[in-house]
């Protein structure tokens, strides 16, 4: 297995679905007729406001940069001013968003109910650290730092490059720097592709 590399000018800038900003798409899966099975992006939010909503999705959010903000999630208010601490919640949720402090950076990770279950985790490596990644994490973000990536072929990757695995079979990343990855664990319902 050795997957793709994505730099920054291979994402995609495109509005928000509800008219009120616009994110950058860093990668879709989609279904033979074009659903989404699972996204990764990265918001600039710059101002208050409410969440698109997206019905039989579940959400993963955390901040990059900035000081944080509330969401009000189906009425619960929920802090997000840790940076790189995912929130789980659901896109059927109605959300809004205060932010505590000025602008916000934010990375997101949608998936399909109707395709499987995910999550959105990060990991710290120290420089020369290296760290194995099973065979269900689906891709890779470099958020700080720098790694080379070893999934059969070598890769390397600095700060806003992603990493898209295209089957099952793990990876392991060696860090060169102070390192923060996002990691994206995607468990279809079939295991036939990623």
């Amino acid at each position: 297995m050795t997957g793709r590399v994505l730099h920054p000018d291979n994402y995609q800038r495109m509005p928000w679905k509800n008219g009120g900003g616009t994110t950058t798409e860093i990668w879709k899966a989609a279904s033979p007729d074009g659903e989404m099975l699972w996204r990764l992006s990265i918001a600039d939010v710059a101002s208050d406001g409410p969440f698109s909503v997206f019905p039989g999705i579940d959400r993963w959010i955390m901040v990059i940069e900035g000081k944080g903000m509330e969401l009000t999630i189906d009425g619960q208010v929920r802090q997000i001013d840790d940076p790189f601490k995912p929130l789980a919640f659901s896109g059927d949720a109605k959300a809004d968003c205060r932010l505590v402090e000025g602008p916000i950076r934010d990375f997101n990770l949608m998936v399909a109910r109707s395709y499987g279950s995910g999550a959105l985790r990060v990991s710290h490596l120290a420089p020369g650290a290296s760290q194995p990644f099973a065979e269900n994490v689906a891709a890779l973000h470099v958020l700080r730092g720098r790694i080379e990536l070893e999934s059969g072929t070598i890769h390397a990757l600095s700060a806003s490059d992603s990493w898209i695995a295209g089957t099952y079979g793990g990876v392991t990343a060696r860090a060169f720097a102070p390192t923060i990855l996002a990691v994206v664990v995607i468990e279809p319902h079939q295991q036939a592709a990623l």
